[in-house]
């Protein structure tokens, strides 16, 4: 049989890739760029075309796994769901629903059909123990929207073609894609930008990939980009801002400008390690544009000061008349859910933000999600006795790894989809093997929103299901029937397939499957305004200055006094051939990526075994000298399990009191030499 191509797209990460998918028969060969795709156009990354080989790995889950005492056995799904479904029913008799917990990973937000079934699990079961990579690594994009514009989780991007300034703050979009903002064929995306004239700004720590493609870089002291939005903010506030834009569409500029007071030239620089000459010319250039969209990513919303850069990022862009305008920053309004279409209720200055769970009174609860830190506790506690995990390792993502990797253990269930052995299957009760991303249909459901247009996507499968993998819905949906309990209303889950699912979610949509299934693909141009309607009608403009946000700027004053310059600070990295804890067996290595003087000082050489320490524990690597680190910058990436796991250096005790996001990013450290043996 002759090679046979089909297109589809990329569930890697977010950016949804259009691909080709070359087949011999039912055995993928190779995956390449769609080039007739309309937005990435031929362009697909490194972990995109490894696809054919991570579909075919040795080590791939095909049939369901159950503990018996401490192995796991391969069943079959009678047996695991009849098992499964009578141990959460117990669980639910006796403690109520609260007692049975799910986390939501990466590979249950790119499963459309597997996303559906998790908020239905959720919403059905009423348990309010939801957690997710949310509270990981970008709860503050989802906080500052709610109180700034009263939705939650708005996700802004820059109007690249008519957009004069961007400003990249903890962000990568060359490695990464961008963050909530996926930045397709990235490399030329930037060169697009630049060509037509259009400066690209990158503030940063690490002198990136995406930053060697800049304009101009600025190299600031990790944690420390609010200053310098700060700084800019109280400068444009006496000279450069869109007073008509402010007088008519915002409030709170007053509380805003005494909110940034403290951040002149002089103590903006000395904070953040930019010199004062290259902070006048960053804030000549916003004046000179007039307007400005800026970006932010993971080395922003995982450190202490993530709400405070977040809030002062959108702050900046409405002071310059930029954010929902053309030229500066759209809104996704979601090209399913068409929020523009909605009456959607505001949140009140406040914030929807409900009281966490009881074993950690401090937490709160954003978005109807507790946060990821108080899973040991609520397992310690007796509140948490089972957990659905939906598409996440957890072992290598959650903070303050062995304490709750221990707690997991304890769990009476713990029942985890996935489509290869991770370290959270190593220690499940039942292990559910879903289907590979080119095996089932699919949207761009929750990542529909990620686009640089108002788009999503549509793709049958590309080959057979091997094995006896099943689809997520399915599982849940015959779970559900064991329970007693209807988790799709309306849906006949013993007669769907994966198409009857996909068309059960577009139903909600006035867009249709039928539409969705002849063109592949809905694409639409950027709705611009739709936000400044919203907020002028809702709530009387855009909340400039939430008081808990100004609230939280003024407690920083204290902890800005007390930073030395000296100190080894940690930040995150994304690497090129991994996306989180996936495909970790291609190019990439880990390593404590350190600064050459660094390395000097502390006479430390490359390649060299050393111990990385924060108060909450500790790492062992080895050294590779990285010159594109600002002195103090200590880097090591996320994603990689056991001795390497950078989470081993989180805590779950220091948490954001807005948001109970974990310290990630931005965390002091000390590199120490390890005694030589032999």
């Amino acid at each position: 049989m002759g090679l046979i191509e089909k297109k589809s797209f990329c569930r890697v990460c977010g950016s949804a890739c259009g691909i080709i998918v070359e087949l011999d028969g039912e055995r993928v060969v190779k995956v390449r760029g769609d080039e007739d795709h309309p937005i990435t156009r031929g362009y697909t990354c490194p972990k995109g075309r490894n696809l054919a080989a991570d579909h075919a790995r040795e080590d791939r889950l095909e049939v369901p796994l159950m503990r018996v005492g401490d192995q796991l056995e391969a069943t079959n799904w009678d047996s695991l769901l009849d098992d499964l479904a009578a141990r959460l029913k117990t669980i639910l008799d006796e403690s109520g629903p609260r007692a049975i917990g799910l986390f939501t990973g990466g590979g249950g937000y790119l499963d459309c059909s597997g996303h559906l079934s998790s908020m239905a699990f959720a919403q059905v079961l009423g348990t309010p123990s939801n957690y997710s990579d949310m509270t990981i690594d970008n709860v503050p994009k989802v906080l500052i929207p709610e109180l700034m514009a009263g939705i939650p989780g708005l996700m802004s991007r820059a109007d690249t073609a008519h957009c004069n300034m961007l400003i990249f703050m903890g962000t990568n979009p060359v490695i990464s894609h961008g963050h909530t903002w996926t930045l397709n064929s990235p490399t030329a995306a930037l060169r697009n930008i630049t060509g037509r004239g259009a400066e690209i700004w990158v503030i940063d720590p690490r002198r990136t990939e995406t930053a060697q493609r800049s304009t101009r870089y600025l190299a600031s002291r990790p944690g420390m980009d609010y200053v310098v939005l700060g700084f800019l903010i109280r400068e444009l506030l006496e000279d450069g801002a869109d007073r008509a834009f402010i007088e008519q569409h915002t409030q709170g500029v007053q509380q805003l400008r005494e909110a940034v007071t403290r951040f002149t030239a002089a103590r903006a620089s000395a904070l953040s390690g930019i010199p004062e000459e290259e902070l006048g010319e960053l804030l000549a250039a916003v004046r000179r544009n007039g307007q400005v969209s800026v970006d932010t990513g993971t080395g922003v919303t995982m450190s202490r000061a993530g709400n405070m850069t977040q809030w002062l990022s959108w702050a900046l862009m409405l002071i310059t008349g930029s954010l929902d305008r053309e030229g500066g920053a759209w809104i996704h309004p979601g090209a399913i859910s068409r929020m523009d279409k909605m009456d959607i209720p505001a949140a009140p200055e406040s914030g929807w933000g409900q009281p966490g769970p009881d074993s950690r009174p401090d937490l709160p609860s954003i978005a109807g999600n507790y946060p990821c830190a108080a899973i040991p506790d609520e397992i310690a506690a007796g509140n948490l006795r089972a957990m659905v995990v939906f598409g996440g390792n957890i072992e290598p993502c959650l903070p303050e790894t062995g304490r709750t990797y221990d707690a997991l253990k304890q769990l009476e269930v713990l029942a985890t989809f996935d489509v290869r052995p991770t370290r959270t299957t190593d220690i499940s009760t039942h292990v559910m093997p879903g289907k590979h991303q080119l095996e089932r249909s699919d949207l761009t459901y929750v990542t529909e929103s990620y686009f640089q247009l108002l788009s999503t996507q549509y793709t049958p499968p590309m080959v057979p299901v091997v094995g006896d993998r099943k689809g997520v819905w399915w599982v849940i949906g015959q779970l559900g029937k064991r329970m007693g309990i209807d988790f799709f209303p309306g849906l006949d889950v013993d007669n769907a397939d994966d198409e009857t699912v996909v068309d059960y979610i577009t139903g909600r949509s006035p867009m249709t499957f039928e539409g969705l299934r002849e063109n592949r693909m809905v694409n639409r141009e950027p709705v611009i305004g739709w936000m400044e309607d919203y907020v002028d009608a809702k709530i009387g403009g855009w909340r400039l200055a939430p008081p808990s946000l100004v609230a939280q700027l003024k407690d920083f004053e204290g902890w800005e006094s007390v930073q030395k310059p000296g100190d080894l600070v940690l930040i995150p990295r994304r690497q090129k051939y991994h996306e989180n804890s996936k495909m970790l067996d291609l190019r990439d290595k880990p390593h404590v990526f350190l600064n050459p003087e660094d390395a000097e000082s502390g006479g430390f050489t490359e390649g060299e075994l050393v111990e990385v320490r924060s108060v909450n524990g500790f790492l062992r690597g080895t050294v590779k000298i990285d010159a594109s680190l600002r002195q103090g910058a200590l880097n090591v990436p996320h994603g990689w399990s056991d001795e390497f796991n950078v989470n081993r250096l989180t805590g779950t005790r220091e948490c954001d009191p807005l948001t109970g996001m974990v310290l990630y990013s931005g965390l002091p450290v000390s590199l120490h030499a390890m005694a030589k043996t032999g």
